[in-house]
């Protein structure tokens, strides 16, 4: 499912990328011409790619959103059981389930205060910031 993800998003940039140096060639050739029609026409060209890759950002920064949300429902989910088996169990296995608690719960926070923070970034911080979460989120596993 990860690799999906990926997948996506990079197809998502490539799309982006392509676009925009499509528009762009577009926008030089007919500039060129010196015709006042054509250079409005590549204005609107340039404008309207823009607002494309700027909706693949919208649309990507969304879906990561989604996924950190539901990151953070899987760990409650997780706090749950670990905070219900904690109750019942005996004295050496309180100590190892409290540790994961703690984890977890670190974990949450982490990606709480990611989310808080999660439109202010852009470019280069952008993907850095993926990296990061995406390495709070790796080890919650598939269980719930």
């Amino acid at each position: 499912m990860k690799q999906h993800h990926f997948k996506k998003n990079t197809s998502i940039k490539k799309l982006s990328f392509v676009l925009f140096a499509f528009v762009l060639l577009g926008a030089f050739t007919l500039t060129s011409c010196g015709n006042d029609t054509s250079s409005e026409r590549a204005k609107d060209e340039v404008e309207e790619a823009a607002d494309a890759v700027g909706d693949a950002m919208v649309a990507e920064k969304n879906e990561f959103k989604n996924e950190i949300n539901d990151a953070t429902a899987k760990i409650d989910r997780k706090l749950e059981k670990l905070n219900n088996d904690l109750k019942e169990a005996n004295a050496d296995a309180k100590a190892d389930i409290q540790k994961e608690i703690d984890e977890l719960q670190g974990k949450r926070k982490k990606l709480a205060e990611d989310l808080e923070n999660f439109s202010e970034k852009a470019g280069a911080e952008w993907e850095q910031f993926k990296g990061n979460v995406r390495e709070t989120m790796k080890d919650l596993g598939d269980d719930n």
